[in-house]
């Protein structure tokens, strides 16, 4: 089967477009379809891969979203905001809103200009984004005071002093899969303050297993303890390895908002191959760091 794919990136996260809306029929993607694919150096490579299918009433559309792993998530902000402007551009010119039917609810977004677009970010599980602070346990390095935070889907958020300097694959691997967090484990996301309302944040992504360039549920994440720690008000801009992202909140129904880039960078189509396939073994794009698959 050949799966025709539109790549997009927010911040250097960057996810493949699968298009089954009026007319396409591609239903649904097994882990192993999906694996290959995002396969950095097997297939076309990406950090998660997102089926877009039809809305129904009230809906703009849906959409099921995978990680690298094939593992299924709630929602992801950078993913959402190169939906909403695919859609925009694809489907939907004369929609001023998109919205998008999401495991973590009904996510709602606008393009707000060329490759630009804002998502009102939603959690089922945690409508007012409210978190714990917990001390975790890091083999290796003690006990790490840890943000517990749920953004569409967990986030273990710790403040460091510098990004730079601090192991964060190491503590990153580890609260990944801390008892706290239960079988799936959590993101984690690390963040620095700098001066005023910008932060610098980077995060360990479960499903891609690895420090990515931007996470959108991060940002929001870190941005929202950030604020509430140092009662410094929204909006918070949020410097990512690859780019910046800005949290705010909607004066009129105080909804949590990401603002950021949406880009294209490429289509075509890959052949999903019929027989078994062995995943690649992956490296932190960073440190190269060898990672278990």
């Amino acid at each position: 089967m050949k799966l025709q794919f539109v790549k997009m990136e927010g911040c250097g996260n960057d996810f493949l477009m699968i298009d089954s809306i009026r007319g396409r029929s591609i239903n649904d993607l097994n882990k192993a379809q999906v694996t290959q694919i995002c396969d950095r150096h097997l297939g076309v490579g990406a950090d998660g891969l997102v089926l877009l299918h039809e809305g129904g009433e009230g809906v703009t559309a849906r959409w099921k979203f995978y990680n690298a792993d094939g593992s299924e998530a709630g929602m992801c902000g950078n993913a959402a905001r190169c939906a909403i402007v695919y859609l925009a551009d694809r489907h939907f010119p004369r929609e001023r809103v998109i919205s998008i039917m999401t495991q973590a609810g009904l996510v709602k977004g606008k393009k707000l200009g060329a490759n630009y677009a804002e998502v009102a970010m939603v959690s089922k599980k945690n409508p007012d984004f409210r978190f714990d602070d917990k001390l975790l346990a890091v083999e290796g390095h003690g006990t790490v005071r840890t943000y517990v935070i749920d953004t569409g889907v967990p986030h273990a958020v710790v403040e460091v002093e510098n990004l730079g300097a601090y192991p964060l694959i190491e503590v990153g691997q580890s609260l990944r899969r801390n008892p706290h967090f239960g079988r799936e484990g959590t993101n984690v996301t690390f963040f620095q303050k700098t001066t005023g309302n910008v932060i610098r944040a980077t995060t360990f992504e479960r499903g891609v297993e690895d420090e990515t360039l931007a996470c959108g549920t991060g940002a929001v994440a870190a941005a929202n303890i950030f604020s509430e720690t140092y009662l410094q008000a929204l909006p918070i801009t949020v410097q990512v390895p690859g780019g910046e992202m800005v949290v705010d909140v909607s004066p009129v129904s105080k909804t949590m908002l990401l603002r950021g880039p949406a880009n294209y960078v490429f289509e075509g189509e890959f052949p999903l191959g019929e027989k078994a396939y062995t995943p690649s073994r992956l490296y932190s794009r960073k440190r190269e760091v060898p990672l278990e698959v």
